[in-house]
């Protein structure tokens, strides 16, 4: 039998990637969520706690647990230091993925990930979707759903990777404005991977 196909699914904060992997679910595809699983390792995993209580110090742990407001401000106003978090949790993340991956036995699975680009994994994918919404909208969003404030979430925005740089890796492009007619895209696209 054939190894299911890799699709991985991105776009920047407050884009709705998780609805509409909701969507995906529903139609029975497993969904690896890359940045659960590393919300995950912040609160379990001790090594990758050690490595980052060693590069940041002993005030981001809060009762043994990675403070994760502290570390979202220091990275998301640091690149560099964006980049070292990364270097910690992402062959953690890519180990899991692969694990969990091996078990799976539908057509096709999705991976989910804010830095799917940023992190080069998309390169051994199949194919990719980008998720887009205006950023007035992802704004909102996120403000109802994290309890940050406005100009907390425009940094994160601006650290992370926006579509036009991008738009030539892209396979599948979901405008995701309007929630209520991303339905018939998705699947559009689920038929389309089916024909894979």
């Amino acid at each position: 039998m054939q190894a299911p196909y890799k699709i991985g699914l991105t776009g920047g904060i407050g884009s709705g990637k998780t609805t509409i992997c909701k969507i995906f679910g529903s139609l029975g595809i497993p969904i690896f969520n890359s940045d659960e699983y590393a919300k995950q390792l912040l609160e379990n995993n001790t090594q990758v706690i050690e490595k980052i209580k060693k590069t940041f110090g002993k005030n981001i742990i809060n009762k043994n647990i990675i403070n994760k407001k502290k570390i979202s401000q220091i990275i998301f106003s640091n690149q560099k230091k964006l980049k070292i978090i990364n270097n910690i949790i992402h062959p953690v993340v890519i180990q899991g993925f692969n694990h969990w991956y091996e078990k799976q036995t539908t057509k096709y699975i999705i991976k989910e990930s804010a830095l799917l680009l940023e992190s080069k994994t998309y390169r051994e994918l199949d194919k990719i979707i980008w998720v887009e919404a205006s950023e007035n909208l992802r704004i909102k969003r996120v403000e109802k759903r994290d309890n940050r404030t406005k100009s907390e979430i425009k940094k994160i925005i601006n650290n992370q990777i926006q579509y036009k740089e991008v738009k030539t890796k892209i396979d599948y492009l979901i405008n995701n404005n309007e929630t209520i007619l991303i339905t018939p895209l998705i699947l559009k696209i689920h038929e389309e991977i089916g024909e894979l």
